[in-house]
């Protein structure tokens, strides 16, 4: 009883840390309190999310395995396994846990009432990682279709079209990318840098004064992203504005 308690405020401690972005911390109580059970999908799972948000990906595919031995059919272990793993390098293999998921997230819908929407949202996540995964793979034709697909559930999704802009604009289909990113800041005007990437897109079709504008919109939203300070700072040297570029750096 003792030891279950201890684990218990050891998540607590873990859940502190994690909101506050002191990740090794975070690992470090989770591990303490898996020390004592092992055997709480639930702990591995947010073991995975704290090594996720640490940039550790292949530590953060045990964990998530982990989990997911526990909790074979969990559709939101799968996708998490499926994130972990392409950032970790292997795309392939997130869309067999995509996969994996869907099955999972189906059967569960199946077996659920009155949660459509929750279910629904899940489905959507599938398909924004699937698509993400496939622009990895350069199978661009099956990120359309899975895209196309994913516009028959009910709700539009600012991620979704966000992930098929990528995927434009690897092939060059800058109109068609700009398209999606309008639709997807319109959708979401918090998708977190939905402006800079719209304003790549519109550097790359040469409206330089239109991406400056949107780099400042992005930076106005969060004055502190690198990479778009970064961006824009480029962007000003293509211009000839070298001034601001460095101040820009310098930031």
């Amino acid at each position: 009883m003792n030891d279950w308690h201890d684990a218990e405020e050891h998540v607590e401690r873990a859940h502190q840390h994690y909101e506050a972005g002191r990740w090794d911390e975070a690992e470090s109580e989770l591990r303490k309190a898996l020390s004592r059970n092992p055997f709480q999908a639930e702990w591995h799972f947010n073991l995975g999310l704290t090594l996720d948000a640490a940039g550790r990906f292949d530590s953060a595919v045990e964990a998530f395995r982990q989990a997911q031995s526990l909790e074979p059919d969990d559709p939101q272990i799968c996708i998490m396994l499926g994130v972990a793993t392409h950032k970790a390098g292997n795309p392939q293999e997130a869309l067999d846990w995509y996969d994996r998921a869907e099955v999972g997230q189906a059967e569960a819908a199946s077996e659920a009432s009155g949660r459509d929407a929750a279910w629904s949202e899940l489905a959507m996540s599938i398909a924004v990682h699937r698509i993400e995964a496939m622009r990895s793979l350069g199978r661009h034709d099956e990120a359309e279709t899975a895209f196309y697909l994913a516009q028959e559930l009910d709700a539009p999704s600012a991620p979704l079209y966000a992930a098929m802009a990528d995927s434009l604009l690897d092939r060059g289909l800058h109109e068609k990318a700009i398209w999606c990113l309008r639709e997807a800041g319109r959708l979401d005007p918090e998708l977190p840098r939905v402006a800079a990437r719209l304003a790549e897109a519109y550097e790359r079709t040469g409206r330089l004064e239109r991406a400056r504008t949107l780099y400042l919109q992005e930076l106005r939203r969060d004055p502190g992203d690198i990479d778009s300070l970064l961006e824009l700072g480029e962007l000003l040297v293509k211009m000839g504005r070298l001034t601001e570029a460095g101040e820009k750096f310098r930031r």
